[in-house]
């Protein structure tokens, strides 16, 4: 009885341990394919000091764009400096989406919202809660702080159709010495308090609507400058969704020797994930081809990106988000980018049976479904003597016989299979 009894218990605890663990079916889907587009990329996207018509025509580029790449997600600058790129009661116009901050004749966050889901993309409202200039931030421990943070959440969830609403990693500055006084806890009770006020304000509007932040990949830093994500992922009424930035490749130096500083980061966070938090994790595609002392990695490999996507999808990550929009057209980070596509991308074969004479020829077609920078598809077949295949996939049958012709795109296989014939008696 007492084994029987000590082996109910292995069972339930083994039931319960599987109950806050994704199958492999479900961890491999990546669901949520996000980037990043910044203010600082307004004026290179066409978006800064723009007409109308010039505004619209440039950022119906962004989002055809965006789509091209294989993203369904994206997080738009809305806040960067205690501003708006809206008319806004709460606050004023921002300096980067117009001259000195003067008011347009249009609302550019209607429109950007508007061709984002003509193309299928989910658009989350990306502000900076505190920042206000590089050097200055509002003080997390006022509440007149908080209320005009929930003020502006509050206002873009009633008037504007978005998806979500999205923090990034601005929180307690490091280079004010006036908040040196205030302590750790101090600091995450603060933050804490903004956090939950924003949830409850997110989902007064809509319980659909999403509330997620960005904290930086470092969880003692997180923890540093007032970002409690070990409360935000074991409670309640903090985030919908975490993603945190891992900008780092597994070829990271430190202290002389080779670290897996990615994968290392990424095993930390799921490891703090108590709630199971949808977690997508931030990638830095902008170091993507750069020559980095501490971080070589970037510029020696170019399927840094790729491989990264292999790791998260083996665990409790449902996706990623690029940073940034910018790096998906930067001819440094082409490479990463060739691979990063084929990563993502489907194969079809234009034919998946055929039955040939021996001597007749056909042409295969193979298309991967994001060939913006298409790596190369290359054929093979199984059987030379029976038929050959040419690098632009043109397939000759030579004798009786079965045989099939593969097409490869990065790590995708597709292949037709072919009977051939004898040649037909004259």
């Amino acid at each position: 009885m007492r084994r029987l009894c000590c082996v109910l218990a292995v069972v339930v605890a083994a039931l319960l341990l599987g109950m806050g663990q994704k199958t492999s079916s479900e961890a491999g889907s990546l669901s949520s394919r996000g980037v990043w587009v910044s203010c600082f990329e307004y004026e290179d996207l066409g978006l800064s000091n723009k007409s109308e018509s010039e505004f619209r025509e440039n950022a119906k580029q962004v989002f055809r764009r965006i789509k091209a790449n294989g993203c369904n997600t994206v997080y738009f600058h809305v806040r960067s400096y205690d501003d708006a790129i809206y008319p806004s009661k709460v606050v004023g116009w921002s300096k980067k989406i117009s001259k000195g901050g003067e008011a347009l004749s249009y609302d550019p966050l209607k429109i950007v919202i508007s061709y984002a889901h003509a193309y299928g993309i989910e658009f989350h409202a990306w502000m900076n809660p505190y920042r206000v200039t590089k050097k200055k931030v509002l003080d997390p421990g006022l509440e007149t702080t908080t209320k005009r943070i929930v003020s502006q959440v509050e206002e873009i969830v009633a008037n504007y159709d978005v998806d979500g609403i999205h923090f990034d990693d601005y929180f307690y500055p490091t280079n004010e010495k006036k908040y040196n006084k205030v302590s750790q806890s101090d600091r995450m009770d603060n933050v804490n308090d903004m956090v939950s006020r924003v949830y409850d304000a997110v989902k007064e509007k809509d319980r659909k609507l999403k509330f997620g932040i960005s904290p930086a990949g470092d969880i003692s830093y997180c923890e540093k400058i007032g970002a409690d994500v070990r409360t935000w992922l074991s409670q309640e009424g903090f985030v919908d969704y975490i993603v945190p930035q891992i900008y780092w490749s597994d070829q990271y130096i430190m202290s002389g020797k080779k670290k897996k500083l990615f994968s290392e980061r990424l095993a930390k966070w799921r490891s703090i994930n108590e709630n199971d938090v949808p977690m997508y994790v931030g990638l830095a595609l902008y170091k993507a081809g750069y020559r980095l002392s501490e971080d070589p990695g970037w510029s020696r490999k170019s399927n840094n990106i790729a491989s990264q996507l292999s790791l998260i999808k083996k665990g409790n990550t449902e996706g990623y988000v690029l940073f940034a929009y910018s790096d998906l057209y930067r001819s440094g980070a082409y490479p990463e980018m060739k691979n990063y596509l084929a990563k993502i991308s489907t194969l079809k074969i234009s034919r998946k049976k055929k039955t040939m004479r021996a001597g007749q020829k056909i042409k295969l077609r193979a298309t991967a479904s994001l060939s913006r920078v298409q790596a190369k598809i290359k054929w093979k077949v199984s059987n030379s003597r029976v038929a050959s295949v040419s690098k632009s996939g043109r397939v000759k049958a030579k004798r009786a016989g079965k045989v099939r012709v593969y097409a490869y795109y990065g790590s995708l296989k597709k292949s037709c299979l072919i009977r051939v014939k004898g040649k037909k008696k004259s």
